[in-house]
């Protein structure tokens, strides 16, 4: 990056910020890297980003967040007292994001678990 970018800036040379501006991108990686890159995403995206293991558990904790929300915002009674506001729904929603938000994975899921299991009383 650091030598194609400077050998870039040594042949454009420009004189002022027009030039910089007119000129295509001087920052950038050469045609090698470019395709290295391109590459290493493409394997990242297929084996990583989107494999089916990982998506499962995105769809898993998509439901775990947006179910916590619609039970808090249903019933803000299930709230630590610190995180219940008083007609004021959306001050409660705001509330409620900001208390899921700090929430680790495993305390969510937790959570859940308490307010959703039938196995937790």
């Amino acid at each position: 990056l650091v030598e194609t970018s400077r050998a870039l800036l040594k042949e454009a040379a420009p004189q002022s910020i027009d030039d910089v501006r007119a000129a295509p991108p001087l920052i950038r990686f050469s045609p090698q890297m470019r395709a290295e890159t391109t590459a290493l995403k493409r394997f990242l995206y297929a084996n990583l980003y989107r494999h089916f293991q990982v998506n499962r558990m995105r769809v898993k904790a998509s439901r775990i967040v947006r179910e916590l929300f619609e039970a808090f915002l249903a019933d803000p009674v299930l709230l630590p007292s610190d995180y219940q506001v008083e007609n004021d729904p959306m001050g409660q929603a705001r509330k409620i994001a900001d208390y899921i938000a700090g929430m680790t994975d495993r305390y969510a899921i937790r959570e859940h678990r308490r307010i959703f299991s039938l196995d937790h009383f």
